[in-house]
């Protein structure tokens, strides 16, 4: 029981941890740069907002970029059109702001969200549509754009306000405003019950569908502080409060100053009806003509209305009287504002606003007036507007509309941010044209001294519209001077880092990219490096971070600069590998380089690390440390290595198969055929447009009384399929020989092969023994043109036919000589030893053996004496199981040469006449024994005498 016990607690530790391990492992890519990232939400940049308000007119008008954790809002938490808060509460944002100001300033209101970015096709401009419909508390995110460990959000927030319409103290009534908190904050991860309402200890959780809340930021608890930020405070200010009607009476009133109108409601009539003017989506068009044309606003999208509270007899009508304005369309390029080039360059001077408007005693009640007298961007030549020229249209010096500006009024943002590479983000600004009542320049005086002409008449001190050789200070005054009334996006993006590039992939030579952008290398610890742009701030510098694929989650599509966004799942970022400084490098065309080494140790499991006959591919970004906010760049263009190893050499299981003569002639399209099979390790095989090409088999051969090799064939690349079923035939050829090789998948990784080699390249022989003997040779080159080890087999190749002649053809004997080469008066000996076959009349036969110098004879049997007899060299063309062994037999056959017996009388009795050997025996031996027998008569007369 106390093991039991132990072997469970101990899985009860380690399987969590393994657990954890691996998800620590899958984020290793969030972590790529070299932290965690935080959740508190961080505001990157206030585009713009109604920082000018009407007491009558308040109206909560907001964009921004909010950076958050990488993926801890996604844009599609609700379909389009879906306005329910109950749905909402699972999108992981929402902005909770002071409804009241400073009267009350614990009453705060929540604001939840609204989709706007299309992904139906059938209904491209339905996020569009709908936002431009809204006109209760919303938010939109216009896009994502991911950076890094962060996203960076494109808010606008629109929502209703209730500041103090009224008031007695003097305070309020001050010339440009008075300063009234405006707190934002928002709320990332769980939404329901992260708030509480009401004062301690009498606290309940603001539940997520509850519009109002008594708030109280000091309550917000420790475990949700990491989630909750004062978006507001992060840039400084809050708003200044326009009174809606002016404190005392003629002839010396105060009066906030004048106040260009913000939309609420259908208040102007706009396009879609309600508050479009502020942060129109335009980066899927909307349903106007035939088709929607992506970064056009329509016509009446954008209003401009100017009022001035002072009545008539104020102070004289000093000051009192706005019916022209100043308008200009600014955007962000590089994060720096600039007048937008395609339409407004220079600030719009726009007069004729009806009716005059130093009347004015309360801005209640004035949307009637407003709806009736508001400029619109509209075609100026249509009817309805002939009798004014209060309308927005950019024209240029001659009076023609400037390149962004459509002649029926609508405005194209893309045209203008394509030809001034702006960042994607537009606003209208307005300064008003203030004059005293009888149309003189509007001064204050010693009886108006609360009148300031930087809010009156701005003009007068040089704060009307932008340049672009302003200062970015003096742009910032001249900005604030004027009122923001209308913005739009058009596929906006923050300002990143360049874009690094990976040049070199180390391998055993040159790791330079190929036009793929691939390398093939034989380490499995390659240095990857490129080129990069370093930071102007030596102390701020920027970093090159290298991601290596994960398998499991490969790159996706648009990860580059090519595309309008990164992907949005860090997954497929793949595993970091480590990071380096971008230096300075002036060979360098982007003026830095870097380069980071894949140690192969950086693969979590179950990720094999890199393998030969395998793959990884790489990319890399910037991250630039100038800002505070860690900004990435676009990934780099994408290296790809493939791992090669040096090849084994072929098996030396070859043949090599010589045709022989027949009959004296070599039979017609005669081939040497070699053959063999191999099994190469770096196999070729292709997926989704990776490919890693296969080694190589290069076959050459050699006349071993020559010098040089001769290259018969080598495979060209993707031969050797991985992917090929056994069985599968193929054939691969080689344009600079001719020649075509046979192949046969026999296993897994194996080949059967067979090259057939013509006669004719066989030339070389000339009667010397070593010009008939080749050595035939194979071996692999694999993908970094390393080349294996050779197999190699050496066989003669003589397919020259022998020639037979005839000296002696009768009853008593045939001979000739035998020649392995002829030419001319040139005759070489046939092989001592070479079979010549002959055949009797009658068909019985002799084989006889060729001598020295080769000379052939054969005695025709006994009782051949007449009839034709033939003789020739016969060839057996048998290979045997080892074809370099002694038991090869093959040879050329000769021409058959045929002659009749001829008859011819016996010369055997007389010496020297033929047949002599026998003869002179014979008489040798009668004299012998004649001289024997005379001997013995001698003795036998002499033994008688005695």
């Amino acid at each position: 029981m106390a093991v039991l016990i132990t072997l469970l607690a101990t899985l009860a530790m380690v399987v969590p941890l393994g657990l954890s391990a691996l998800s620590a492992n899958q984020a290793n890519a969030i972590d790529g740069q070299g932290g965690t990232a935080s959740r508190k939400p961080l505001l990157y940049k206030m585009l713009a907002y109604n920082d000018k308000i009407d007491s009558y007119q308040d109206e909560l008008r907001m964009d921004f970029i909010l950076r958050v954790r990488h993926n801890d809002f996604n844009p599609q938490c609700v379909p389009m059109r879906d306005t329910s808060p109950y749905d909402s509460v699972k999108c992981n944002l929402s902005f909770a702001y002071q409804f009241e100001g400073a009267q009350n300033p614990s009453h705060y209101r929540r604001i939840r969200y609204l989709n706007t970015i299309s992904t139906n096709p059938n209904d491209p401009t339905g996020g569009a549509e709908q936002w431009a419909e809204n006109e209760a508390e919303f938010f939109t995110v216009h896009k994502v754009i991911n950076s890094g460990l962060y996203d960076f959000l494109a808010v606008s927030i629109e929502g209703d306000l209730s500041y103090m319409d009224t008031s007695k103290d003097p305070k309020y009534y001050v010339t440009g405003g008075y300063p009234e908190p405006l707190n934002v904050y928002a709320i990332v991860g769980q939404q329901n019950n992260t708030l509480s309402c009401g004062s301690s200890p009498w606290t309940s959780p603001w539940d997520y569908t509850t519009n109002d809340c008594t708030f109280d930021p000091s309550t917000i608890s420790s475990n949700v502080q990491d989630r909750v930020a004062n978006i507001t405070a992060d840039q400084g200010r809050g708003i200044k409060l326009y009174m809606g009607n002016c404190l005392g009476d003629s002839p010396h009133p105060q009066c906030s100053g004048p106040g260009s109108w913000v939309g609420w409601d259908g208040n102007p009539p706009l396009y879609g009806g309600h508050q479009a003017n502020w942060g129109m989506v335009t980066d899927y068009g909307f349903p106007i003509g035939d088709k929607p044309v992506p970064g056009v606003a329509p016509p009446k999208s954008f209003f401009v209305y100017w009022f001035n509270l002072r009545g008539n007899n104020s102070a004289g009508g000093i000051c009192s009287t706005t019916n022209s304005y100043y308008y200009q369309w600014v955007a962000q390029k590089n994060s720096q504002w600039v007048p937008v080039d395609a339409l407004t360059p220079k600030p719009v001077l726009v007069t004729g606003q009806k009716p005059a408007v130093n009347g004015l005693t309360s801005s209640w009640g004035l949307q009637y007036q407003v709806n009736d007298n508001t400029a619109y961007n509209v075609d100026p030549t249509d009817p309805k507007y002939a009798n004014t020229t209060n309308v927005l249209f950019a024209t240029d010096k001659d009076g023609q509309p400037m390149p962004a500006q459509k002649a029926d009024g609508g405005i194209d943002f893309k045209e203008a941010k394509e030809k001034q590479d702006l960042d994607g983000y537009f606003k209208l600004v307005t300064w008003p044209v203030t004059t005293n009542d009888d149309g003189t320049q509007c001064k204050p005086t010693a009886s108006t001294p609360e009148v300031t002409t930087k809010i009156y008449d701005p003009q007068q001190d040089d704060l009307v519209g932008i340049t672009d050789d302003m200062s970015t200070a003096q742009k910032n005054t001249n900005l604030d001077a004027g009122w923001v009334i209308d913005t739009a996006f058009y596929k906006y993006d923050v300002p990143r880092p360049d874009d690094p590039t990976i040049t070199n992939i180390q391998n055993n030579a040159d790791g330079s990219l190929n036009a793929s952008g691939s390398v093939y290398t034989g380490k499995l610890d390659p240095v990857v490096s490129g080129e990069c742009t370093p930071s102007k701030d030596d102390t701020h510098p920027n970093t090159v971070t290298l991601f290596g694929e994960d398998p499991g989650n490969p790159f996706k599509e648009g990860q580059s600069k090519s595309s309008d966004d990164l992907v949005k799942s860090s997954d497929s970022w793949g595993f970091r590998l480590g990071e380096a400084v971008c230096k300075v490098d002036p060979k360098s065309k982007q003026g830095g380089s870097w380069q980071i080494q894949d140690t192969n140790k950086q693969y979590p499991s179950p990720d094999p690390g890199n393998k030969y006959n395998g793959y990884r591919r790489y990319h890399a970004w910037v991250t630039e440390s100038a800002s505070g906010f860690g900004l990435t760049s676009f990934f780099s263009n994408i290296g790809t290595a493939y791992f090669v190893s040096n090849e084994n050499a072929p098996d030396g299981k070859l043949s090599v198969t010589v045709p022989h003569t027949k009959n004296g002639i070599l039979p017609a399209n005669s081939v040497v055929t070699f053959k063999g099979t191999v099994s190469p390790i770096n196999m070729a095989w292709s997926s989704g447009g990776l490919g890693m090409t296969d080694s190589r088999l290069a076959i050459s051969m050699k006349q071993n009384a020559a010098s040089d090799w001769t290259p018969l064939l080598t495979t060209p690349a993707n031969t050797f399929q991985r992917d090929a079923a056994v069985g599968t035939a193929s054939s691969a050829a080689d344009s600079a020989s001719g020649l075509t090789l046979n192949l046969t998948k026999t296993a897994a990784s194996t080949w059967s092969w067979t090259l057939t080699i013509s006669a004719d390249r066989f030339t070389g022989y000339n009667g010397d023994d070593e010009t008939q003997k080749y050595t035939f040779q194979v071996k692999m080159i694999n993908p970094l043109n390393v080349p294996s080890d050779p197999a190699s087999i050496n066989r003669t190749v003589d397919m020259t036919p022998t020639t037979l002649t005839l000296e002696r053809y009768d009853i008593f004997q045939v001979a000739g000589k035998a020649y392995k080469y002829v030419n001319g008066n040139i005759r070489v000996p046939e092989t001592k030893g070479t079979l010549v076959h002959i055949t009797w009349p009658g068909n019985s036969s002799t084989d006889v053996a060729v001598g020295d110098q080769g000379s052939w004879q054969a005695t025709p049997p006994e009782g051949i004496n007449q009839g034709k007899f033939t003789a020739q060299v016969s060839s057996d063309d048998a290979e045997s199981a080892d074809t370099q062994s002694s038991n090869f037999r093959g040879g050329n056959e000769s021409a058959a040469v045929s002659h009749a017996l001829e008859f011819r009388p016996s010369t055997s009795s007389l010496p020297f006449a033929g047949g002599w050997p026998l003869s002179v025996l014979r008489i040798l031996l009668m004299l012998i024994l004649g001289l024997a027998g005379f001997v013995a008569c001698l003795r036998n007369r002499q033994e008688s005498r005695y």
